[in-house]
């Protein structure tokens, strides 16, 4: 994310002079979404920052935008406000912002690429990528071009040459992560799960203390019916961070491993934790089921699509157990959201 320093306090956000206004350095671009705003103490420094979508943030960039100092600070703060805009959906104005930076410096790679991403949010991809093409033609070093090229690339599901722009960015930036599990996923999508893996494999290396990995490389594990290595990295994920997710995905293993009753264990203990959870209840139904429980089944059946309606798998399991025995009489016959399943 960009940022751009102001070290104000928010309540005096209006009528003061800036500190300092100096340019951060970019991190690779995640699908993870805007962040949430945190509350802000009277006294903490306001900061022009694509990581803070509130309007103090934006008027903290306005200030500098507006003011006498260099041209390269209020440069930066455009970029930053741009983002900030793009993340708020608002891409009229941050297109706006992309253009006078452009206009300000014009052989700026980051401009562009600024500007292709809020026209990729925006869903106008060929734009988009005309705006990217310019950025790497002016920077062919620059790594952040190819990676969100490249993830435009993935949205217009031409997923093969996202994998070589990732691939690039990597050349250029071998250390990020970021660009390497987005890449793996990129593999996911055109069904090379072993390059994949190995791209998993890679972050885990780099990364050993993110969760998420062993999550995302379990549940590639799982879809080559490598169970057991599946089931290890689950372990894993759940030992950094004991997630219901994480449960979940270590239930869905040992259900396909042919184990329900540790699935069931797992899916207890991811409702404990996400009580909302109605894929949790849903796959709990179908190890019920596998066990011989059809009641227990329905009943967790019913409470998955109590929590979630339009979950229609949660809608044919339960059909489906309900199913009439032919020559059934008709007035034995059931709905599905039923208050009790037919004895």
């Amino acid at each position: 994310m960009r940022s751009v320093l102001l070290s104000l306090p928010a309540a005096c956000l209006l009528g003061f002079l800036f500190a300092a206004a100096l340019p951060v350095a970019a991190s690779a671009q995640s699908d993870s979404g805007p962040p949430a705003a945190a509350p802000r103490s009277e006294t903490e420094p306001v900061t022009c920052s694509a990581d803070d979508v509130t309007e103090e943030s934006i008027r903290a960039c306005d200030l500098i935008i507006s003011s006498n100092v260099a041209a390269d600070v209020r440069f930066h703060a455009l970029v930053t406000r741009a983002e900030i805009y793009r993340n708020k959906g608002q891409f009229d104005l941050a297109l706006a912002d992309c253009t006078e930076a452009i206009r300000l410096d014009p052989s700026s790679a980051e401009a562009f690429d600024a500007r292709g991403n809020t026209l990729a949010a925006d869903k106008k991809y060929l734009p988009a990528l005309d705006a990217f093409d310019r950025a790497i033609k002016l920077s062919p070093g620059y790594a952040r071009a190819f990676s969100d090229r490249a993830a435009t690339f993935g949205e217009m599901r031409e997923t093969r040459l996202a994998v070589r722009d990732y691939t690039e960015a990597l050349r250029l930036q071998p250390d990020n992560v970021q660009i390497l599990t987005d890449r793996a996923e990129a593999y996911k999508k055109v069904r090379r799960i072993d390059l994949a893996i190995d791209d998993y494999s890679e972050a885990i290396r780099r990364d050993p203390a993110s969760s998420e990995h062993y999550d995302k490389r379990g549940a590639l594990f799982a879809r080559n019916n490598a169970y057991d290595r599946a089931i290890a990295d689950f372990n894993e994920a759940i030992r950094l961070r004991p997630k219901a997710d994480y449960f979940m995905s270590r239930g869905n293993a040992y259900s396909l491993k042919g184990d329900p009753a540790r699935a069931i264990a797992d899916y207890d203990e991811a409702i404990k934790l996400q009580p909302d959870l109605a894929m949790a209840f849903n796959n709990r139904g179908v190890a019920w089921r596998e066990k011989g429980d059809k009641k227990k089944a329905l009943a967790d059946f019913k409470a998955a699509i109590a929590l979630d309606p339009t979950l229609v798998v949660a809608k044919e399991h339960a059909r489906q157990i309900q199913q009439p025995k032919p020559g059934t009489p008709l007035h034995e016959l059931s709905d599905p959201m039923a208050d009790d399943p037919p004895q």
